[in-house]
């Protein structure tokens, strides 16, 4: 047996015939065990009294104050899970107000869809009309020019990353003051 062993099973309170064997055998290890003997009589012979009711009552505010609170859960996952109740939707004057404002919102812009709907009515010309109409949108300009932006990109992108390696935090400006050339 080890006297790492017999350290943590001298801490237990079971008698054990290997340890008594090992105690009588290591020097070190009988020390150790009279330390915790004596350490154990101190403990056993202290005058132990009951805190003041006053004390106890303020630790137990402390600890109730700082107990973790139930995580609250969103009213939809507690509308599936079933623990759900009506008298949980307290009705507060702005939330009826925003609720009020909502559903009217909601009625406005799905009497505007449909007015829009009632006046639309396609036509298979309509296609040929609408390709026409985008063909001839100054929109149509920016088109054209879309691949000189991303030339004008790539170049300005390059011209910044060559800048980046060049400057304090890049991999060839960390390396310049070291060369003694900056």
């Amino acid at each position: 047996m080890q006297c790492d062993d017999v350290t943590e099973l001298l801490l237990s309170a079971e008698p054990n015939p290997a340890v008594d064997r090992h105690l009588h055998a290591c020097t070190r290890c009988a020390h150790v065990a009279r330390g915790l003997g004596h350490l154990n009589a101190v403990l056993h012979s202290a005058l132990v009294c009951k805190p003041p009711a006053q004390l106890q009552q303020q630790l137990l505010g402390l600890v109730d104050v700082y107990a973790p609170q139930p995580k609250r859960q969103a009213w939809w996952s507690r509308l599936f899970s079933g623990d759900f109740s009506v008298p949980q939707l307290v009705l507060r004057p702005n939330v009826i107000a925003a609720q009020g404002l909502a559903a009217l919102m909601l009625a406005l812009a799905s009497w505007q869809v449909f007015g829009w709907l009632s006046t639309f009515q396609p036509v298979v010309g309509d296609v040929g009309y609408a390709v026409q109409l985008v063909v001839t949108s100054p929109a149509s300009t920016y088109i054209n020019s879309f691949q000189l932006d991303l030339q004008s990109l790539g170049l300005w992108s390059v011209v910044g990353i060559a800048g980046w390696l060049i400057s304090e935090n890049g991999l060839i400006g960390r390396r310049l003051p070291r060369l003694g050339l900056s």
